[in-house]
């Protein structure tokens, strides 16, 4: 039965129901020692009645309180009334993520500034060990300053509710070993639907499937049955983020898609990465200020601009002057650790670094996050390659090399994540990118300039 009005928990006074579901129910409650309104979660009775699944809510409610970072959710505390386990948790105005996308798609601006958050706290959960593993729009709370909140960590492995038709709400949760499925339809990652052991990037995959559907408005996995929706994890990859928004950058795309690899080993390694190249993209979207205003024939603006002009020029005089600073290395970070010769030149694109790698005779491209982590290969469709450049939106990359028996190497697009390398012409070792796209390459005496479709 729910809680009456005036009812005590330990020192704190329920006021108001503020939510029921399979979870349990949610009140509004006063701390009456610290003066503050808390929200409490008390927790279905059957939770209580297995010591096993007691212990592990416990030892989750712990890990979860340990989490002190302003997008997840704080735990304040943790006690237990006639018999059903309660949770106490910081007070939150605003609504769900799942509640604000009934209004649609969100502009690409706020959806990534909502992913930035999220990424970030999924960061300092997985700092600690801790992984969500039911990561969703209703686990993702919007509060009224536009603050992101990351609810019931470490739960959701816990939480056991009656299966349900659709895809809305079916989180399975027996037990955590391999070989059973756990997470809610539609945002599990592949070896999630596979019932393998899953790490912190099954949260990168769902955060992924999450970004999606905030851009496009629709889930990117979305199946008329559940088994559909797991069966199109496993096999398909959602449209292109541009086909459904067309304003979307092309390196956000690229962000949202490597999130969505089905292989762990090709997606963002941390979600570190992943906030880094949103923030990336973000700043990068972002212009100056102009400001405007009425000229004015005073005489005594042109007095001051002459006298700026006057005072600027003394300054570039006297900068000029100056000798430039010796450059001091403060500090030097390994970036991989995996005795695999690297070659060639380095290229990135702000998140992800770009080289060679191989022995003589088997040479590749592979990329490593700019924080460092395991090298990964670039799926090139070239049997060797050689990285010449990498766009700056960082969608596509050049190289020269060799496909299949050829004894010619040929100059080739590679689109990014992955795609259908193309052929732009014969080789030309000394090839790089323009700004806008355009192709500059050397070939025996001289320079050229082309277009990226033709040679």
């Amino acid at each position: 039965m729910p809680l009456a009005a005036g009812a005590k928990l330990d020192g704190y006074e329920i006021i108001n129901l503020l939510g029921a579901g399979g979870m349990g129910e949610v009140y509004r409650a006063r701390d009456s020692a610290l003066r503050r309104d808390v929200a409490i979660k008390v927790l279905p009775s059957y939770i209580s009645q297995d010591p096993e699944r007691l212990r592990r809510f416990k030892q989750e409610a712990q890990a979860a309180a340990a989490l002190n970072h302003p997008n997840i959710l704080a735990v304040h505390g943790l006690g237990a009334f006639g018999g059903s386990p309660y949770l106490v948790s910081e007070l939150l105005d605003g609504e769900t993520l799942r509640q604000f996308l009934r209004h649609g798609a969100v502009p690409i601006r706020k959806a990534t500034d909502y992913a930035v958050q999220i990424a970030h706290g999924l960061a300092a959960a997985h700092e600690k060990g801790v992984v969500h593993r039911d990561l969703k729009p209703e686990n993702l709370f919007v509060s009224k300053d536009g603050r992101i909140k990351i609810l019931d960590f470490g739960l959701a492995k816990l939480t056991q509710s009656p299966p349900e038709p659709d895809g809305d709400a079916p989180t399975r949760s027996r037990v955590t070993d391999p070989g059973m499925v756990m997470g809610t339809v539609g945002y599990m990652a592949p070896e999630q639907v596979r019932g393998k052991s899953v790490d912190h990037r099954a949260d990168i995959f769902a955060l992924g499937a999450i970004l999606y559907e905030m851009l496009a408005g629709k889930r990117a996995f979305e199946r008329s049955t559940s088994a559909e929706t797991m069966t199109s994890i496993l096999n398909d990859d959602p449209p292109a983020i541009s086909q459904v928004v067309k304003t979307a950058p092309p390196g956000l795309q690229r962000v949202v898609h490597r999130c969505l690899e089905k292989s762990p080993e090709q997606r963002f390694q941390s979600a570190s990465d992943l906030a880094f190249a949103l923030e990336a993209l973000s700043e990068s979207g972002s212009g100056p200020a102009i400001a405007i205003t009425r000229p004015s024939r005073s005489r005594w603006l042109w007095t001051s601009a002459g006298a700026a002009m006057i005072v600027a020029a003394a300054l570039v005089i006297a900068w000029w002057r100056v000798p430039p600073a010796v450059p001091v290395v403060e500090s030097v970070t390994q970036l991989t650790d995996d005795g695999k010769p690297k070659y060639g030149w380095l290229y990135s694109d702000g998140s992800r670094i770009y080289f060679g790698e191989g022995p003589t005779g088997s040479e590749r491209i592979a990329e490593v996050s700019v924080t460092g982590g395991p090298t990964v290969p670039v799926e090139t469709g070239l049997r060797y390659s050689f990285i010449q450049g990498v766009t700056r939106d960082g969608t596509e990359l050049l190289a020269y090399g060799y496909a299949g028996n050829e004894s010619v190497s040929s100059l080739w697009l590679i689109p990014l994540p992955a795609g259908e390398p193309r052929r732009l012409g014969t080789a030309r070792e000394n090839a790089d990118f323009f700004p806008d796209g355009r192709l500059v390459f050397a070939e025996g005496k001289d320079v050229f300039v082309a277009e990226k479709d033709g040679s």
